[in-house]
């Protein structure tokens, strides 16, 4: 039976240096071995001597021998710690009282200088329950030394953790491939930074570019993914994490592959705050202001209004996109989507044939269900009026699929309503001019229910 010193445990420290040993060495997680681990060992420590990296080593390990500055012989002092540590590395077992592994005993407690955001050791009165530190075994310890190495640089240092092997792979191998460009180069410039300040933002980013890049059956995933923000500092240590909800991966694995992708830029364009786009030259301009996509996104509230150009009367991504996301993300039911297509259908054909375009403004601007459901009712009565063949929507759709909860989401249903009529009269109204006096102010998008 062959001996297995790594396997993952679910904690985003471990599991991050485990898959930084896999690239370094370029072995299977569960292949490597004690020699493995000591071929690494000159390299990264030289590497961590460098000043970036000893600056991005002492947000993770204050007090390590590397970010101390009364230690002389900073090299030897942690090569030896880390030789001492596989020393003591054992296979894994079936139990042991590691709080990582939890198959493997612990040998001493680690504190912060080795094991981010655990104890002070004597300064008990800084952890919980008075304890000198954590009870982490030495594989585990080991790992976590390694952790800096796919840790990206956004203000403080962002983690990605997921149980998706390909995320991690690809994600770890770009990583270790930019420390090899660094010193191929001879340019050390620390964790892997792109000007990122904003850790929502930078999250979305680092996803796209593990879809863009990467060519796997992305969509088929079903990964669970965390990203953790977070300093070790002596004062002030944080943590903020982030979950990324599987369906919304899902969702940006599903864009690239449509045809209305660039629409999908345009979108996330529009919830950049606080950008004055008639001024902007590049990206590093607004890439860390607010995006309300993404706060939205992995808040769990819809995004449905950026969908929407109301100033230009113009659906952005086409219903096909849209709809992927109500399916996906919003997890709406198929018929309750169908409903309102066709009741955006219908409106749109009695706005172009009544050349009615005041209907068209009524509904961009009423502002409360009440006033939005008064003016349907009048288009009902004109259609009746008109001879229309069919209703405007039955009883049951209005109560099951139009308005299921009446006042509480009624804003959604506008918004999608909305979005169909602009997609099919897309070139009538191109043909009727949008006039100074129908825009409507796109601030007016801001009030509007979190749903």
């Amino acid at each position: 039976m062959t001996e297995v010193i790594y396997d993952f445990t679910g904690n985003p420290f471990v599991d991050g240096g485990i898959w930084a040993l896999s690239q370094l060495v370029g072995k299977k997680p569960g292949e490597l071995n004690k020699d493995d681990l000591e071929t690494v060992i000159d390299e990264v420590v030289s590497l961590y001597l460098t000043p970036k990296w000893s600056k991005n080593l002492y947000q993770i390990f204050p007090n390590n021998p590397i970010t101390n500055n009364a230690v002389k012989d900073k090299k030897e002092r942690y090569s030896l710690i880390l030789i001492d540590l596989i020393n003591n590395i054992t296979n894994l077992g079936d139990y042991g009282d590691c709080i990582a592994c939890g198959r493997r005993n612990v040998v001493h407690k680690s504190a912060k200088d080795k094991i981010p955001l655990t104890g002070s050791k004597k300064l008990i009165n800084y952890f919980s329950y008075g304890s000198e530190g954590a009870d982490y075994c030495p594989a585990c310890i080991f790992a976590v030394q390694f952790l800096p190495l796919v840790t990206y640089f956004c203000a403080n240092m962002l983690l990605i953790h997921s149980n998706s092997d390909k995320i991690m792979h690809h994600w770890s191998e770009r990583a270790i491939t930019n420390i090899h460009s660094q010193i191929a180069s001879n340019n050390y410039t620390g964790c892997l930074n792109e000007g990122f300040k904003n850790p929502k933002n930078a999250l979305f980013h680092i996803i796209q570019n593990i879809i863009l890049h990467y060519d796997e059956r992305w969509y088929l995933e079903k990964p669970s993914i965390d990203f953790y923000h977070f300093t070790n500092f002596n004062q002030g240590p944080n943590l903020v994490l982030y979950p990324v909800p599987t369906q919304v991966f899902r969702f940006l694995a599903y864009i690239p592959q449509h045809e209305k992708f660039t629409d999908w830029l345009r979108i996330v364009r529009r919830g950049y705050k606080f950008v004055d786009w008639e001024k902007v030259k590049e990206e590093n301009e607004y890439k860390n202001n607010p995006n309300n996509v993404y706060e939205r996104l992995l808040s769990g509230k819809s995004i449905i209004r950026f969908f929407i150009d109301r100033k230009n009367r113009e659906a952005l991504g086409g219903w096909d996109l849209l709809e992927h996301y109500l399916e996906e993300v919003r997890d709406m039911d198929e018929k309750r989507i169908e409903a309102i297509k066709k009741v955006g259908d219908e409106l749109a054909e009695y706005i172009r044939s009544s050349d009615d375009i005041k209907t068209l403004k009524k509904l961009e601007m009423a502002n409360n269900y009440r006033n939005y459901r008064n003016i349907l009712r009048i288009v009902i009565k004109k259609r009746i009026e008109n001879g229309a063949d069919e209703p405007l929507f039955s009883f049951d759709d209005y109560v099951k699929n139009l308005f299921p909860e009446g006042n509480l989401t009624w804003r959604e249903t506008q918004d999608l309503i909305l979005f169909r009529i602009y997609e099919v009269l897309h070139d009538w109204i191109i043909q009727q001019g949008v006039s100074e006096e129908l825009i409507v102010n796109e601030d007016e998008e801001e009030v509007v229910e979190d749903v």
